[in-house]
């Protein structure tokens, strides 16, 4: 049986390698289905019961081939955040 974080993961490939995912200025839109479930996932389980990233779930999902970023950021941290994938970058948070 899979993790959360697995079940992400094998989604984030799903959408990596499907190229008639539409990318609009280097984003992933979330318009399609896939997407929008990698977002609610990453939201779920990158994202810490506190409002903070999540450390060791991102740094399972680097470690399994997914870079993961902060997007917009203020004084206080992240506002959002991004996962690299090779066609462009799905936005969470």
């Amino acid at each position: 049986m899979y993790s959360n974080l697995e079940l992400l993961i094998l989604l984030l490939k799903q959408i990596d390698s499907d190229s008639t995912i539409e990318v609009n200025n280097d984003r992933y839109k979330n318009t399609n289905p896939l997407v929008n479930a990698a977002i609610y996932m990453a939201n779920e389980y990158l994202i810490g019961d506190d409002g903070h990233p999540s450390r060791k779930a991102m740094d399972y999902v680097i470690v399994n081939g997914f870079h993961i970023f902060p997007g917009e950021q203020d004084r206080f941290g992240w506002i959002s955040g991004c996962i690299e994938l090779s066609r462009g970058i799905i936005m969470f948070g």
